[in-house]
């Protein structure tokens, strides 16, 4: 279970700026291309992960947001404010580090406009194994577990849900990105990925999570 209560009233030092992450060349266009998920592992700085944990969950974001990188610069900074979001350090941090993600999501697929969903989640919605709508989407949790996967191999004699084990599927770290590939990208020999929010509901536990799409995905 993750601690509600709010970090102690002395100030925690502010961390070593996240720098792109030194693993990012692992996510290229061939490997997300080739692949139904491209993984790029990282490290977050302790204070970061201490802090995110200490917060109260009625103090996480529920942002779900369109536009260029610009635009979605100014809208995450406001609602993070909006959502009473601190220390001001932390704000800015995971302003610039969802940015940065967005960017690399934009190299990596060409999209021009986003949708981006900066959510704290307590329940066991997107909990069955799924593909999504879309041609590619970039997640990562900062808070919580990550999300689960069934590599293409196991998924195409997958069982009932009831029946699968954890040996059948696999966790993305905290911290660490994936780019999944969804039905829009998909054919026979590059399958979507099936993957799933892991069950939270009960547990006490709240998930921060970062999902960015194509905006061109979600037009009718």
């Amino acid at each position: 279970m993750q601690p509600e209560h709010p970090i102690g009233e002395t100030p925690l030092p502010a961390p070593l700026p996240l720098s792109p992450c030194p693993t990012a060349q692992r996510l290229s266009r061939a490997s997300i291309r080739s692949g139904p998920i491209g993984i790029m592992a990282r490290t977050l700085d302790p204070v970061i992960l201490l802090a995110l944990d200490g917060m109260a969950s009625d103090s996480l974001p529920h942002l779900r947001l369109t536009g260029g990188i610009d635009s979605l610069r100014r809208s995450i900074e406001g609602g993070l404010k909006e959502c009473g979001f601190n220390p001001h350090w932390l704000a800015q941090w995971l302003s610039e580090d969802a940015i940065f993600l967005a960017q690399l999501f934009q190299e990596l697929t060409g999209a021009r406009r986003l949708l981006l969903r900066l959510e704290a989640v307590v329940d066991d919605a997107c909990c069955r194994f799924h593909a999504d709508n879309v041609r590619f989407r970039l997640v990562t949790t900062y808070r919580g577990p990550g999300t689960e996967w069934v590599a293409p191999r196991h998924a195409a004699t997958m069982p009932t849900e009831a029946q699968l084990s954890d040996v059948r599927f696999s966790r993305l770290d905290r911290g660490h990105v994936a780019i999944m590939r969804g039905s829009r990208e998909a054919t026979a020999e590059r399958p979507a990925l099936l993957h799933r929010s892991p069950p939270i509901a009960g547990s006490g536990v709240t998930r921060l999570f970062l999902a960015i799409d194509d905006e061109a995905d979600h037009e009718h």
